[in-house]
C-alpha cells in the first residue's frame, strides 16, 4: 500500500502561519530578480530591472504585431502576382425571375468538367457573388436554393477573358417544389468534423428545463461529476460562452438559452492555450429572421422544481433585436457519508460522519441585444445579460466515534448551512468588417463582466457521551456564523484578421487581453465555550484581493495542395501574471509573474477517395491555477477541511492526436482518434493528516489541497459512431479508453499511481407516429485513478418523449426522466499514512420533468431588406422560430 509523507515545503509553513492565526509573513520563493530589501541601491536595481522587463514585454508584443502585418503583406503581394498569371475572376448577381428581388444565401458551386467540386459560396444580401483566383479553363456554375429550379451554366475562363461578369442571373421559382415542401430537414443531434464536434441542444430532451450541467452530461466525449466538474477525455477543458471567457458557472446558465455545444479536443493556436484537454464552447441562442417571432416555454418536476422562459426576436430592415428570459427553481436533497479508519501509532479508532439535507437553486437569466447591418461589409452587435439568484444548502450533520472494537465512544450533532446570493452583469460589443476580397475579414470584440456575491453560513457541532451527557473531551462544542461578500470583474478584448491568398491558403492573426479582478471577504465568529463570548476566528476568516492578467497573440497559416493534402501551422504567445493580497494577514501578499510562453500547433490532413480523411495534430497547452486553488482559504466541516496553495504552479501539456473520419454515404459517420498527453507540474489533489486550531481548540482533520505532481501521462483511443439505421431511428455511440499514470513522488516517497479508465455513452433518437420523438441515453464511467486512491465506477440512464402538435408543429410537450435507476452518486476511496477513508455522496438526481413550449411569429415577406431572409421561406404563424 502506498503511503504519503507530509511535504515539508508546503504544509509546515501553513500550519505555522495560517492555521493558528499567526500574523507572520507568507512564504514566497525568490525569483532571479528578487533582492533583500536591506539596501536602497539593490531596491533601485530591482526597480530598474522590473521596468526593463515591462519595456521588453511591450517590445515583444509590438514586434509580433509588426511581423504579422509585414509577413501578411509580403505573402499577399507574392500570391497576388502568381494568381494574376494563372487564375481568373467570376462575378454575378442572383435575382428572382418574376420579382427581380435579390436572392440571398443561395448555394453557388463551381464544378470542374468532370462535375467534381472546385469551390463554392453563398450569395450576399444583395444577391451578388464573386469568385477570385479561379483556375483558367471550362467549368460549370451550379445554383441551388429551396423554392427555385436548380440552374446550370457553362463558364469558360482564359487569359484573354480572365474576368467574367455574368450580370443578372435569373432564378425561376419551382411552384411544384414549394407546394410539396412543408418541413425543412432537421439538424441532427450530433455532427462530427475532423477538428470539431457540435451537439445541438434543442434536439436533446433530457436537458429541457435544466442547466448547462445537464446539457454537458449528454454530450459525447464529456464527463460531469456530482459536483459539476467537467472533463473531456479525463482532462479539464476550458469552458467558454460564444467563444469568450465567462464568470458564470454551469449551474447559472439555463439549458433553454443554449443553441449548441462545440467540442474542440485539440485546438489550434487561434484558440486560448488554457485547458489541457481542449475547449467546450457554449453557443447561446440568437435569431436573425425578418419579422417578429419567438418561443414561450415552461415546466415542472417531481421534486418540486419549476422553470419558464421566453425568446423574442424582431427584425426590420437593417436592425435585429432579440430578448431571452429564463427562470429556474431547483429543489432536491443531498447526502454525504464518510467512513474513516484512524491508524494511529498505538491505537485504532473509527469515525462515521453523515451530512443530510436539502438544496435550493433559484436564478433568473435575462439577455437582450441588437445587430445593426450597416452595409454589406460592416456589422455591429451589442448585447447585455443579467443573472441573479440564490444557491442555498441546509445540512444536518451527525458523527459517531468508535474504538478499535467498534464500541461507540461519543456522538456529535449539529448543522452546516450556507446561503449564497449572486448577481452577474455582462456587456458585449462586436464589430465585423468583410473586405471586397472573398474571405478577407476583420473582427473585434470587447466584453465586460461583473459578478457580485454575498454569503452567510451557520455551523454548530457538539458531542455527547453514550449515556447522553455532554462531552467536552477531546472536542469542545463548536458554534459559529459567518458573513461575507465579494465581487469579480472580467474584461476581455480581442481583434482577429483573416486574409485568404487563394482558395487553399490563408493567413490568420490576432491579439487578445484578459484581465480578472477578485475581491472577497468572509468574517467568521465563533463562540468561546469558556467565556461564552463570540470572537473572530482567524483560521476560518479571510479578506483577499486578487488580480490576473493574460495577454496573447497568435499567427496561423493554412495551406493545401491539389492532392487534397492540407496543413496548418500556428504559434501563440501568452504572458500572464497574478497578484494576491491577504488583507487579514500582515504583509500577506504574493505575486506570480509568468514569462512569455510559446504554444505551437501543427495540423496535417489528407482526404482520400470515398469520403475518408486522416489528420495528425500537435499542440501545447497550459492549465493555470484558478484563484481558489491559490488562496489559502480554509473550508472546514466536521473532521474534514480543504484549502488552496499559493505555491501552486501552472501545468504544461504536450498533446498529440491522430484522427480518422469516414462518411458512409450519409448513413453513418465514424470518427476514431488516438491521443497522447504528457503533462509536467501536473495539478492534483493531496490529502494530509494535520491539526487545525479552530476557535482556540485543536481539531485533528484530514486536509486536502492542490499540489504539483512531477508528471501525468495519458494515452488512449476514442470511437464515435453516428448511425442512421433507418429514416426514423439514429444512434450515436461514444467510447473512450485511456491509461493514466501520475507521478507525485516529489510530495512523498513512492507516491504515484496508474491504471486504465474508460467510459461509454449511447444516445438513441427514434421518430414515432403521431409526431412523437423518443430519446434514450446512457453512460458508464469506470473507476478513476488518483494519487492517493480511486473513484468508483458510475453509470446512469435518461429518457425523454416529445409530442409535437398544432400547425407546423409549433407546440410541443416533452416528458423526461433523469437517472432512471437512481444510480448517479460519487464513491471515493483515499488513504494517507494515518487514515483510510470511504466517502459516499448522493443527490436527488432521479427526477421526472414535464415541459411545454410554443413557437410563435410570422416571417415578414413584404418589408424585408433586399431579400435578406428569402432563405427561410414564406413563414406562417407558429413557424417562425428555430435554431
Amino acid at each position: 500500500m502506498l503511503r504519503c509523507v507530509e511535504p515539508t515545503n508546503l504544509c509546515a509553513p501553513w500550519k505555522r502561519n495560517y492555521f493558528h492565526g499567526s500574523r507572520r509573513k507568507l512564504p514566497r520563493p525568490l525569483s532571479r530578480t528578487d533582492h533583500p530589501p536591506s539596501s536602497p541601491s539593490l531596491r533601485n536595481c530591482h526597480h530598474l530591472e522590473m521596468k526593463k522587463q515591462t519595456h521588453m514585454r511591450k517590445n515583444v508584443w509590438l514586434l509580433l504585431f509588426l511581423l504579422v502585418v509585414a509577413g501578411g503583406k509580403a505573402i499577399a503581394q507574392v500570391q497576388k502576382t502568381i494568381d494574376q498569371q494563372v487564375s481568373g475572376h467570376l462575378a454575378g448577381k442572383l435575382l428572382d425571375a418574376k420579382t427581380s428581388q435579390p436572392v440571398e444565401m443561395a448555394s453557388i458551386a463551381l464544378l470542374r468538367a468532370d462535375s467534381t467540386l472546385l469551390t463554392g459560396m453563398y450569395s450576399a444580401a444583395d444577391g451578388s457573388f464573386k469568385f477570385n483566383n479561379v483556375p483558367l479553363g471550362k467549368m460549370i456554375l451550379r445554383v441551388n436554393f429551396v423554392g427555385y429550379k436548380t440552374l446550370f451554366k457553362t463558364i469558360s475562363l482564359s487569359k484573354a477573358t480572365a474576368t467574367v461578369d455574368m450580370g443578372a442571373v435569373k432564378l425561376e421559382s419551382n411552384v411544384k417544389s414549394l407546394a410539396a415542401v412543408t418541413v425543412i430537414a432537421e439538424k441532427p443531434t450530433f455532427t462530427m468534423a475532423i477538428d470539431k464536434r457540435v451537439f445541438n441542444v434543442d434536439k436533446n430532451l433530457a436537458s429541457v428545463g435544466g442547466t448547462a450541467t445537464d446539457v454537458l452530461k449528454q454530450v459525447p466525449s464529456v464527463n460531469v461529476d456530482i459536483d459539476g466538474n467537467v472533463t473531456v477525455r479525463n482532462g479539464a477543458p476550458t469552458i467558454m460562452i460564444d467563444g469568450r471567457p465567462t464568470t458564470l458557472t454551469l449551474d447559472q446558465i439555463p439549458a433553454d438559452a443554449i443553441q449548441s455545444i462545440e467540442v474542440v479536443t485539440n485546438p489550434s493556436a487561434k484558440y486560448d492555450a488554457e485547458g489541457m484537454s481542449g475547449i467546450l464552447n457554449i453557443i447561446l441562442k440568437k435569431d436573425k429572421k425578418n419579422g417578429v417571432n419567438g418561443q414561450v416555454r415552461g415546466g415542472i418536476t417531481s421534486l418540486g422544481s419549476y422553470n419558464g422562459g421566453v425568446d423574442f426576436n424582431m427584425r426590420r430592415g437593417k436592425i435585429n433585436w432579440f430578448v431571452n428570459y429564463n427562470v429556474r427553481n431547483r429543489r432536491g436533497s443531498s447526502k454525504d457519508e464518510i467512513n474513516r479508519t484512524n491508524l494511529g501509532p498505538d491505537s485504532l479508532s473509527y469515525l462515521k460522519q453523515n451530512n443530510d439535507g436539502h438544496i435550493r437553486r433559484l436564478f433568473q437569466y435575462a439577455r437582450a441585444g441588437m445587430d445593426f447591418f450597416l452595409d454589406e461589409h460592416n456589422t455591429f452587435s451589442i448585447s447585455g445579460s443579467v443573472v441573479k439568484g440564490n444557491f442555498d444548502n441546509y445540512y444536518n450533520q451527525r458523527l459517531m466515534e468508535s474504538d478499535s472494537l467498534h464500541t461507540p465512544l461519543r456522538y456529535g450533532s449539529g448543522i452546516n448551512n450556507s446561503q449564497d446570493g449572486f448577481t452577474n452583469y455582462t456587456g458585449e460589443f462586436n464589430y465585423k468588417h468583410t473586405f471586397i476580397k472573398e474571405g478577407e475579414e476583420l473582427s473585434a470584440n470587447v466584453q465586460y463582466n461583473r459578478a457580485n456575491s454575498h454569503d452567510h453560513n451557520q455551523y454548530s457541532l457538539a458531542y455527547v457521551n453514550p449515556d447522553g451527557t455532554p462531552s467536552w473531551d477531546p472536542h469542545l462544542p463548536e458554534l459559529r456564523h459567518g458573513d461575507g461578500s465579494g465581487n469579480t470583474t472580467y474584461f476581455t478584448a480581442q481583434v482577429d484578421y483573416v486574409n485568404p491568398f487563394s482558395s487553399r491558403n490563408k493567413l490568420e492573426a490576432g491579439l487578445r487581453t484578459n484581465r480578472r479582478v477578485f475581491n472577497n471577504n468572509l468574517y467568521t465568529y465563533g463562540l468561546d465555550p469558556i467565556s461564552n463570548e463570540y470572537g473572530i476566528d482567524t483560521a476560518l476568516s479571510n479578506d483577499y484581493h486578487y488580480t490576473e492578467t493574460i495577454n496573447a497573440g497568435y499567427v496561423s497559416f493554412t495551406g493545401g495542395t491539389r492532392g487534397n493534402f492540407g496543413y496548418q501551422a500556428g504559434l501563440r504567445a501568452e504572458q500572464s501574471n497574478y497578484n494576491g493580497e491577504l488583507m487579514n494577514i500582515k504583509a500577506g501578499t504574493y505575486k506570480v509573474d509568468y514569462p512569455i510562453s510559446l504554444f505551437p500547433s501543427v495540423f496535417l490532413s489528407q482526404k482520400l477517395k470515398g469520403d475518408n480523411e486522416f489528420q495528425l495534430n500537435y499542440s501545447r497547452r497550459i492549465r493555470r491555477p484558478w484563484f481558489l486553488d491559490l488562496v489559502p482559504n480554509i473550508s472546514y466541516g466536521g473532521q474534514s477541511a480543504s484549502r488552496g496553495n499559493p505555491l501552486l504552479k501552472p501545468e504544461f501539456t504536450n498533446a498529440f492526436e491522430f484522427s480518422y473520419l469516414k462518411d458512409f454515404q450519409g448513413k453513418a459517420n465514424l470518427l476514431v482518434s488516438m491521443y497522447y498527453r504528457n503533462t509536467n507540474n501536473a495539478i492534483t489533489t493531496f490529502y494530509q493528516d494535520t491539526t487545525l486550531n479552530i476557535n482556540g481548540s485543536d481539531q485533528h482533520v484530514l486536509l486536502s489541497y492542490p499540489i504539483n505532481a512531477n508528471s501525468r501521462n495519458s494515452f488512449g483511443a476514442e470511437f464515435t459512431l453516428r448511425n442512421q439505421i433507418t429514416k426514423w431511428w439514429d444512434i450515436t455511440t461514444n467510447a473512450n479508453l485511456a491509461h493514466t499514470q501520475i507521478d507525485a513522488s516529489n510530495s512523498g516517497a513512492n507516491l504515484s499511481n496508474s491504471g486504465i479508465t474508460w467510459f461509454g455513452k449511447v444516445n438513441s433518437n427514434t421518430k414515432l407516429p403521431w409526431n412523437l420523438t423518443l430519446q434514450v441515453s446512457a453512460n458508464y464511467n469506470s473507476k478513476e485513478i488518483q494519487p492517493q486512491g480511486e473513484r468508483k465506477p458510475i453509470y446512469t440512464a435518461d429518457m425523454g418523449l416529445k409530442k409535437d402538435f398544432l400547425k407546423n408543429n409549433a407546440a410541443s410537450v416533452s416528458i423526461g426522466l433523469n437517472d432512471i435507476f437512481n444510480t448517479n452518486r460519487d464513491l471515493t476511496y483515499t488513504y494517507t499514512e494515518y487514515q483510510e477513508q470511504d466517502r459516499y455522496r448522493k443527490q436527488a438526481t432521479r427526477e421526472l420533468r414535464v415541459n411545454f413550449s410554443w413557437r410563435f411569429g410570422k416571417i415578414d415577406t413584404e418589408k424585408k431588406d433586399k431579400g435578406r431572409d428569402n432563405r427561410h421561406g414564406g413563414g406562417d404563424d407558429g413557424g417562425g422560430y428555430g435554431n
